[in-house]
């Protein structure tokens, strides 16, 4: 139910926003130190993004554990049927999504210290 309503709200203010799409575009370096410095750019961004996804498998293990914990209590101290289906609809859903924001930010800047060029395209 909860993660319904918050879909539902994503929906309507993505809809009452005046939406941007960006995306960019990537010239290289001209020299062979500038694309080599290009692929460690590369290589970094890389181990960013891997270190955002291992952060969000985390956020989700610990709901996960603390929904276990909370059920697991709940439980303990239900006196009924009901107190114990209320105890199963009381659980939250555990999800949560790598920012990758940061990561993609750092390499194009380290694209550009490189010697190459980035260009931002905004479309309506």
């Amino acid at each position: 139910m909860r993660v319904a309503r918050v879909l539902l709200t994503l929906a309507v203010a993505g809809t009452l926003c005046a939406c941007t799409f960006v995306h960019y575009e990537y010239y290289p370096p001209a020299s062979d130190a500038g694309r080599q410095c290009v692929v460690q750019c590369a290589g970094v961004r890389e181990m960013c993004i891997g270190n955002e996804n291992q952060r969000a498998q985390n956020d989700r293990y610990a709901c996960e554990q603390r929904n276990h914990w909370n059920y697991q209590n709940c439980m303990r101290r239900a006196d009924d049927k009901n107190d114990a289906k209320a105890c199963s609809r009381s659980q939250m859903s555990c999800w949560a999504n790598a920012n990758t924001f940061r990561c993609d930010e750092n390499y194009r800047g380290c694209y550009v210290s490189c010697g190459g060029r980035v260009d931002v395209i905004r479309e309506k």
